[in-house]
């Protein structure tokens, strides 16, 4: 193949933050000169990072939405088989649920010759009626044949479609994903922790738990909130930091006034640098009910900071229970207490947990790696191979 072989990205949206967002990103902007890339998102666009990378097409869905709209999906649909039809990719790698679902169908009417589908977390897993989750697991299996490959980001979200006999058969790989892992080699200084904490009126001698995450159902700050309430009683130098904004921070923010902790409570909304947040906090806390693979509890392990975290798919790959964090059960609001306790008591232990964590983190989740593995896997099936590993 003479010209650079074409390949096609799929995002419903453009979220401020979002992991997804990220290791596409990343990996375009590595691949780029290799690859001829192109991206096709709806037009709901929260971050231009994407529109300035030079050498990468970017193509805007009118009618591509996040919810549900069978008229607009349809039309979607249309203008996906025509885009990849006029365009003729050699591979289209889908990514999120809406634009993987329509993007895989649209890449399969049109014949095109590797179809990948991104695997970033199992979407029935969310919180919803057993109707809705019957539905999700249905389409799921109606519609994951069109791919030739399945690409997850942890070997647990995989692990949960075959328990569903979803893509049972259909070869697969796992590719971690990446951070960029060049701001995390050296530990922030004091003195820009102490900004961090200043700004947001947190006192050098307070102990800080911090959650960071869009506010959502599935991300589901208020057992964090919840378990910080139970603690506050114990500890009166310790705060609570939550990063991220969305539709349920209201709530949330009603649940601090509800239980007497606002005042110990920060919401320091979106922050597009997330570093100094990690360094300016001692534990971070995970109450995620669905990931695909947790990428905060990678992030706070290349900051030097345990996590203790619900049970989620992923997260016994990035946290060893004991070692580097706690993992309870979901839920677990108690549990959840009890793992963070341990750490606020004991400053050494909670100091050899991210030092361990760090060690375990800054080789495997370096971008470059998750490049490379896609690079092979691009490489292997432009020539015809598509052996699952």
């Amino acid at each position: 193949m003479n010209r650079r072989p074409k390949v096609l990205h799929t995002m419903t949206w453009l979220a401020p933050g979002g992991g997804v967002d990220r290791n596409v990103y990343l990996s375009m902007k590595e691949m780029r000169a290799d690859y001829e890339l192109h991206l096709v998102v709806g037009h709901e666009i929260h971050r231009r990072d994407f529109f300035e990378l030079d050498g990468i097409t970017i193509h805007v869905c009118p009618h591509l939405d996040r919810e549900i709209h069978p008229w607009r999906d349809l039309l979607s649909l249309i203008w996906f088989v025509r885009l990849i039809r006029r365009e003729r990719y050699d591979i289209v790698h889908t990514h999120e649920t809406k634009a993987s679902l329509i993007g895989r169908i649209a890449a399969w009417l049109a014949r095109c010759p590797h179809i990948i589908y991104g695997l970033h977390g199992v979407v029935f897993n969310d919180p919803m009626s057993k109707l809705k989750r019957a539905l999700y697991v249905a389409l799921e299996k109606w519609t994951v044949g069109c791919a030739h490959m399945i690409v997850s980001v942890g070997q647990d979200t995989l692990d949960q479609y075959h328990k569903n006999q979803i893509g049972c058969k259909i070869p697969h790989q796992v590719v971690y994903s990446g951070i960029d892992v060049a701001r995390y080699k050296h530990e922030i200084s004091a003195t820009d922790r102490q900004k961090f904490r200043r700004n947001f009126g947190m006192t050098d001698d307070a102990v800080v738990l911090v959650n960071i995450g869009r506010f959502s159902m599935a991300k589901a700050q208020h057992y964090t909130i919840r378990a910080f309430a139970k603690l506050r009683v114990k500890h009166a130098n310790v705060r609570l930091l939550l990063v991220g904004e969305g539709p349920e921070q209201a709530r949330c923010e009603q649940l601090c006034r509800d239980l007497g902790i606002a005042d110990d409570v920060v919401f320091a909304g979106f922050c597009e640098d997330v570093v100094p947040a990690y360094a300016a906090a001692e534990i971070h806390v995970l109450t995620s009910l669905r990931e695909g693979l947790p990428s905060v509890a990678v992030e706070a392990s290349l900051s030097r900071v345990p996590t203790v975290a619900f049970e989620v798919d992923g997260i016994h790959e990035i946290v060893t229970h004991g070692k580097t964090g706690y993992v309870v059960a979901q839920g677990d609001v108690d549990a959840l207490v009890e793992g963070v306790q341990k750490l606020l008591d004991d400053g050494g232990k909670r100091r050899l947990f991210g030092v361990e964590a760090f060690g375990w983190a800054i080789e495997r989740w370096n971008h470059h790696k998750m490049v490379s593995d896609l690079d092979v896997l691009y490489q292997n099936m432009l020539k015809g191979s598509h052996e699952q590993t």
